[in-house]
């Protein structure tokens, strides 16, 4: 590759930083015991793709995948338009439906933890920006004119199946239905719908590639229904450290940014990096210095935010 291509912050309409957010402090301690953020196979609706035979439609897809948006910081915490659907939505009072509307922040939906990398880590480690799929437009027709013309092919070169599936790993609507869990004012949790522009999200992901999945039983997109019923039990095994292959490793350093809620979890998160264990450190420099390096790296919500 040529030098003068080389990874550098030079973004300069979004952040030069991607963020993985997270909804518990164990899922943060955990990333940072193992010096690596573990994929999963999350549900991504494809039905928008209109993908299929004759005789079989593909409206869901399980995709091995991490993921990472790369939206400024000051942004992250600023309201979106949502528009709530569907039943449980409707079966809220107006106050509710409000507060759901208006509590439509990036932590809203994914979590008040977050770790943070440079661009240019990701890039090194192979994360690619998603392709946001407009369902009326002639990219997508075309990308679902070849998937059916594969599957009715009675044989397809083993790069182009790969190629077809990686395109389906890497892709999502413009907009769709997403789910999301709220406390009702009686105290029951309920799941609505909420109308989502996904471009808004400015979504990196990373997928295990090719010839490393080529080590283990699962592919990086799975569309079988039976396969669904599995996929909790599938990703508790991923974490098991025979799996650490399909990991996302990172070093301490590589770290910009760690992101906790309130005073009360930087002081467990600063005790938690206390108790790393030093020989996860570089030899060359002193594991406490470099705890204290990484200490310094957390960033309270309830405080920064009075500076937005």
């Amino acid at each position: 590759m040529d030098d003068r291509y080389t990874p550098v912050e030079d973004y300069a309409q979004s952040s030069n930083s991607l963020f993985h957010f997270v909804s518990k402090e164990l899922y943060l301690q955990q990333a940072l015991l193992r010096r690596a953020l573990v994929p999963r196979y999350c549900l991504e609706k494809i039905d928008y793709l209109e993908l299929g035979n004759e005789t079989e439609k593909f409206t869901d897809a399980l995709v091995m995948q991490k993921c990472f948006c790369d939206i400024p910081f000051h942004q992250l915490a600023e309201s979106v338009p949502v528009h709530g659907v569907g039943e449980s939505f409707d079966s809220l009072s107006q106050s509710e439906k409000e507060e759901i509307e208006k509590r439509s922040t990036h932590f809203d939906f994914y979590g008040h933890y977050a770790i943070a990398f440079s661009k240019g880590w990701g890039e090194n480690k192979g994360l690619q920006p998603i392709q946001y799929f407009n369902p009326k437009s002639r990219c997508t027709q075309c990308f679902s004119d070849a998937f059916r013309a594969a599957l009715s092919a009675e044989d397809i070169p083993e790069v182009t199946a790969r190629d077809i599936l990686n395109r389906i790993a890497f892709c999502k609507p413009l907009r769709g239905i997403m789910q999301r869990q709220y406390i009702s004012r009686d105290g029951s949790p309920v799941t609505v719908e909420i109308i989502k522009n996904f471009r808004d999200e400015c979504e990196w992901r990373y997928v295990p590639p090719h010839d490393i999945l080529a080590n283990y039983p699962y592919k990086c997109i799975e569309a079988n229904p039976g396969f669904f019923q599995l996929s909790f039990e599938i990703n508790e095994r991923l974490e098991k450290e025979d799996c650490r292959q399909l990991w996302l490793d990172f070093d301490y350093d590589d770290i910009r940014y760690l992101v906790v809620p309130d005073g009360t979890s930087r002081i467990s998160l600063i005790n938690t990096i206390t108790d790393l264990p030093d020989s996860q450190f570089h030899e060359d420099e002193s594991a406490s210095l470099q705890k204290s390096i990484l200490i310094s790296k957390i960033l309270v919500l309830n405080e920064i935010r009075k500076d937005w």
